[in-house]
């Protein structure tokens, strides 16, 4: 009997000795695949403050700038900054730096906090293309900057040997509205069903959330040539908030023109017309009255908020309706719908102009047939020189 007593006494300590040092095998083991995380361990584990992100930037942050930019001779991409703070941060902070938190938060804090007149561009996160055939480009600074600052009216090419041809840069006479939609999957849709061309709209896309530049892109644009902003998103928390800082102030932007803002949806009426799944989006550590507060403050109305958060209590989730839960033809079909219910149509260019074009085009048709001729022209009793 004491044997087995022995034998069950070994057993339990074993198993307490195991159980009490699994997570830190599992942080032995963690540490060993990413060297990083120790760091990040010691730092947790002292009672000391360290630096923080937001201090070890500022000391090298305008020293970054200069050294990315060539001492402001040039402009300097978001990214080439970081990359030039990055080893002063983690050396004085003892931990890693995450590129997308240095680039959307600490760089755009320090030159907002410290009124610096930096020339900082960002990349593309996004597409902007005028409706047939007309100008087409990302969405980053420099490409929003150089748009923005070639804009004329229209304008005929004349007739070489071949057609002559219409050239725009701009809304006027091009496109009375620009479509947005929060995600850039519908390009080949969007094409299929010629709607920047049966419209004449621009359409403009992000990846998630839209970057200052395009902002920048519509707050200029938009005011200037009295171009309504159509905004197409996902009927969730995430559209909603894309939505919002397309149309109000935010920590990274402040518009300088008031412009024509139209959401085209998802709302929750386009749901329960057209039947559309719903499914849900979890927010673990998400409060209910900060979540709620977020989409009031960027346009969801009581009645949309209590659908999201039905199921909140029990699920710790929000339910949700992508733009994808309608079937292509129905996205093409709600497009038309909502673009038609907002008065957007074709534009008609000045008679002066359209008469110009007419003629240079008929001028271009001749040119063609003359050059046919041309091309019948008998060269068999024709011999080049032997030497």
């Amino acid at each position: 009997m004491a044997k087995n007593k022995s034998r069950d006494l070994a057993s339990d300590i074993i198993d307490a000795v195991r159980e009490g040092t699994k997570k830190w095998t599992r942080t032995v083991k963690a540490e060993e695949r990413s060297p990083a995380s120790r760091a990040y361990r010691a730092q947790r584990m002292t009672r000391e403050r360290g630096v923080q992100f937001k201090e070890a930037a500022a000391e090298i942050m305008e020293e970054a700038y200069l050294k990315a930019s060539g001492n402001g001779q040039l402009p300097a991409n978001a990214r080439q900054i970081m990359y030039a703070a990055r080893r002063h941060i983690q050396q004085r902070t003892g931990k890693q730096l995450e590129p997308n938190y240095f680039t959307q938060t600490l760089l755009p804090d320090y030159v907002n906090e410290n009124d610096v007149d930096w020339d900082v561009v960002y990349d593309a996160r996004g597409h902007f293309g005028e409706p047939h055939g007309g100008n087409s480009f990302g969405i980053g600074t420099l490409d929003v900057r150089n748009y923005l600052a070639g804009f004329n009216d229209p304008s005929f090419i004349d007739a070489g040997f071949s057609q002559g041809k219409v050239e725009t840069k701009g809304p006027s006479g091009s496109f009375g509205a620009v479509l947005f939609i929060e995600k850039e999957g519908f390009d080949p849709i969007l094409k299929a069903a010629q709607i920047a061309n049966k419209y004449d709209v621009a359409i403009m896309s992000t990846k998630g959330m839209s970057v200052t530049a395009a902002r920048e892109l519509v707050d200029q644009m938009c005011h200037d040539h009295d171009v309504p902003l159509l905004l197409l998103h996902d009927f969730d928390k995430a559209g909603f908030s894309i939505a919002g800082t397309l149309q109000r102030d935010t920590r990274r932007y402040e518009f300088q023109n008031s412009i024509e803002v139209i959401d085209l949806g998802l709302s929750l009426a386009d749901v329960e017309a057209m039947g559309l799944e719903s499914e849900y989006q979890h927010h673990p550590k998400g409060r209910r009255d900060v979540l709620e507060e977020n989409l009031r403050t960027n346009g969801a109305s009581e009645e949309e908020i209590a659908f999201m958060f039905r199921d909140f209590g029990t699920l710790k989730s929000t339910r949700r309706v992508e733009l994808n839960a309608m079937t292509s033809p129905q996205f093409v079909a709600f497009i038309e719908r909502k673009l038609k219910e907002n008065g957007v149509t074709k534009i008609v260019p000045e008679q002066e102009l359209l008469a110009e074009i007419y003629t240079g085009m008929e001028r271009g048709r001749r040119l063609e047939e003359a050059a046919e001729d041309l091309e019948k022209i008998d060269m068999e009793d024709f011999e080049p020189p032997k030497d």
